[in-house]
């Protein structure tokens, strides 16, 4: 082989090894930004413990969990990883339900994002196991616990058996449903003509009489009655069944 073909060969071989090592480069470079990408997933799960630790320093609800949806990420958008923690700006105080966010990083390759925060925060309330009709008095048998979006009970809701117990529902309602204050009403406990004692308290004196009931009543609600001696008509606030408070 003569001193002309190794000198072509010695010169492909010196490429091909500077080309090598060139290639090498590019792809340690390459995978080298690659790995300081934060994908979609990773990036809406960053940003939504983010938004979940600022709202859980606002107090978290007793028996509660809360939860965070976020919105509003491109697809193809590429985010540098925060070697700090993200910025998280909005408008007004975090609230259940739908929150505007501005997220940013402030770094040399520093990014921002206009972002939508769905704000969850779950506990048991008391739902209806079976069907109630109108003015049916509720059992506990009647009810169970449940866990549901508080943020979806804009009405508002029972926490505690005991608190809807012995009311009665004001409408037809079906299986499911979450009890709300507006649901649900004291059971009649006094009915028109009915006799009942009437209370009268001054200090130091107590002076019971009998009555009449002239108009039917809840516990706690004012109501025409009239003394059975005199024939006078007052108004009472019903403190029981039978009995009637008069001043």
């Amino acid at each position: 082989m003569d001193s002309r073909v190794i000198g072509l060969l010695k010169q492909f071989l010196y490429f091909l090894l500077l080309f090598t090592a060139f290639s090498f480069s590019i792809q340690a470079n390459l995978t080298q930004a690659e790995n300081n990408i934060l994908s979609t997933n990773d990036l809406k799960s960053k940003v939504e413990q983010a938004v979940l630790s600022k709202w859980q320093q606002l107090g978290q609800r007793k028996g509660s969990r809360s939860h965070v949806i976020i919105s509003g990420i491109p697809e193809s958008y590429r985010a540098h990883k925060c070697p700090n923690s993200l910025e998280i700006k909005t408008n007004k105080q975090l609230t259940l339900g739908r929150n505007s966010l501005q997220v940013s990083c402030e770094t040399s390759s520093s990014w921002s994002l206009a972002l939508t925060a769905e704000i969850e925060v779950w506990r048991k309330v008391v739902v209806i196991r079976d069907h109630l009709a109108r003015g049916e008095l509720i059992k506990t048998s009647s009810l169970t616990l449940q866990e549901r979006n508080i943020g979806d009970l804009q009405r508002g809701y029972f926490t505690e058996l005991a608190d809807v117990t012995g009311n009665v529902s004001k409408r037809s309602l079906k299986a499911g449903v979450a009890l709300n204050p507006s649901m649900v009403d004291l059971p009649i406990i006094v009915r028109r003509g009915q006799a009942i004692t009437l209370v009268s308290e001054l200090p130091g004196i107590s002076v019971n009489v009998e009555g009449i009931a002239l108009k039917k009543g809840r516990k706690g609600d004012t109501i025409k009655v009239k003394n059975s001696r005199t024939e006078k008509v007052l108004f009472g606030t019903i403190i029981s069944a039978e009995l009637i408070s008069v001043n």
